[in-house]
């Protein structure tokens, strides 16, 4: 039986093994976070905790330069890269990389945590849940 099993609770080494990779987690979202607004994992702690900010609070926390949508981005990113303001834009899909959980193939639990935790991670996080379909290195 797997920890994803809904056949019984969690036991205490579970529960252990749970707060120790959400531990683990948390902490490299911290320093993602810390690294890409030259911060400490310290500074950014108190404005974490797996809150979820509008584009104004996030503004008024540190947490982005300044409000817009994609087409804001995409400005801000060809003017970073030195481009022109009409430069064509082409769409970069780096590989899938989301793995089905290690389970029998009958075991609907373990489907059904694994797509939980993707589910919680989108809507707490969306921009960390999709870094990892993003080409190349972020930090």
């Amino acid at each position: 039986m797997t920890m994803q099993s809904d056949e019984r609770p969690y036991s205490e080494e579970e529960r252990e093994i749970l707060r120790q990779q959400i531990d683990h987690l948390y902490r490299g979202f911290l320093e993602v976070v810390a690294r890409a607004r030259k911060m400490t994992p310290d500074q950014v702690h108190p404005i974490a905790q797996g809150k979820v900010w509008t584009g104004r609070q996030a503004l008024e926390r540190g947490l982005v330069d300044e409000m817009g949508g994609l087409d804001a981005g995409i400005r801000k990113a060809r003017a970073l890269a030195g481009l022109p303001d009409r430069a064509p834009l082409r769409e970069a899909r780096g590989p899938r990389r989301m793995i089905p959980p290690q389970a029998e193939p009958a075991a609907a639990a373990g489907w059904f945590a694994y797509l939980l935790e993707g589910l919680t991670l989108l809507s707490r996080a969306p921009a960390l849940a999709v870094m990892e379909y993003l080409p190349g290195e972020l930090t």
